[in-house]
């Protein structure tokens, strides 16, 4: 069997859940009225979510390892909330994101899987941690971005997910592989 058709392209995230999916729907038409000459790309509802780490390409072994990863997470549900839609990394970037307001929760559970990925000698980003859900993609647009959620799109999320990322005609579907629920009585 060929390496590369037995490897799976993997990342671990949070789910959007479908009322915040919805409340940025709005916030979308919003981007619609305001960017009208400029070419933008949604994201599908289905494939948003907040990537807390990307694996990349892993061979059979590898994403056996990244399963018991996600089997072993304990860590208590994590309130989000959603607070403003901005480009992403930068202001020049053509990436529009909806960015969650500072969580210890959030940042706790990334650490958490980090640390678990590591020991299992998986592949680790090295970037800093910069929790944010992709709406969009604009081309040509130099204009200033920055719209406020008002008020802020909250949720609470009670599971963790490792997705596969398969290219589907044109587009990348996100399939989920694994889910691990988040427990209350986790400290």
């Amino acid at each position: 069997m060929n390496k590369r058709t037995s490897s799976k392209r993997l990342f671990i995230a949070l789910p959007i859940s479908s009322a915040a999916n919805h409340s940025l729907v709005k916030y979308c038409r919003q981007l619609d009225e305001q960017y009208e000459s400029s070419k933008i790309r949604y994201t599908p509802v289905n494939n948003r979510h907040l990537t807390l780490a990307f694996l990349g390409q892993l061979d059979p072994t590898q994403v056996l390892d990244a399963t018991e990863v996600m089997q072993q997470v304990q860590h208590p549900p994590i309130h989000l909330k959603l607070t403003v839609i901005e480009r992403f990394p930068d202001s020049q970037s053509r990436i529009i994101t909806a960015l969650p307001e500072p969580s210890n929760q959030l940042c706790s559970l990334h650490h958490q899987l980090q640390q678990a990925l590591e020991q299992r000698g998986l592949p680790n980003t090295t970037r800093p941690f910069r929790p944010h859900v992709t709406l969009a993609r604009i081309k040509y647009n130099n204009e200033q971005l920055f719209i406020a959620l008002n008020p802020p799109i909250e949720m609470m999320v009670s599971e963790v997910i490792l997705y596969e990322s398969q290219l589907i005609d044109t587009s990348n579907a996100y399939i989920p592989r694994e889910k691990t629920a988040l427990n209350e009585s986790t400290t």
